[in-house]
């Protein structure tokens, strides 16, 4: 075997080397959501939650409509990530008087992406719907990210429509 054949063969071993320490190095674990407990305090004390993305949902009522608004923002010390396995960035249930009157995702079919968003300390994501010709009556709306890493990412708000 020729010394360039040698060379061209080390440059390939090292290659996939590199390629797997890169995919297996943390034993295809994915990075774990929750901070150190060293780490509590110090997050407690800026206003930060211990390992968590911090949902809300208002709602804004303008010429009749509603326009809802959920966020979720990072509230601890690090890059958090949200992941995504299609197009469906959230999921909600609007409710009137106790009944399902809407589901965001029922009946629809959304693409088969998959898609990571880094969330940087204070980085928000924010998502809007308008909810027009409402009838009477009192609503609940049930709001939640659609990443089952985040079950807690969710909120519901209450509103009354005369």
């Amino acid at each position: 075997m020729g010394k360039g054949r040698m060379i061209g063969l080390a440059g390939i071993a090292v290659g996939v080397a590199a390629i797997g320490m890169l995919f297996f190095n943390n034993g295809g674990e994915r990075p774990k959501a929750k901070d150190g407990a060293s780490q509590a305090k110090s997050q407690v004390e800026r206003g930060m939650s211990n390992g968590t993305l911090k949902p809300s949902l208002t709602y804004e009522k303008k010429d009749g409509n509603y326009m809802v608004t959920f966020t979720v923002k990072n509230q601890t010390n690090r890059v958090q990530t949200v992941t995504f396995t299609s197009g469906k960035k959230y999921d909600y249930i609007l409710y009137r008087d106790g009944k399902k009157v809407k589901q965001f995702s029922e009946g629809k079919m959304f693409t088969q992406i998959y898609e990571e968003r880094p969330l940087k300390q204070g980085e928000a994501l924010v998502f809007t719907e308008t909810f027009a010709d409402l009838p009477k009556g009192n609503y609940k709306l049930e709001w939640w990210l659609a990443d089952k890493n985040w079950p807690n990412a969710k909120a519901t708000i209450m509103f009354t429509v005369e």
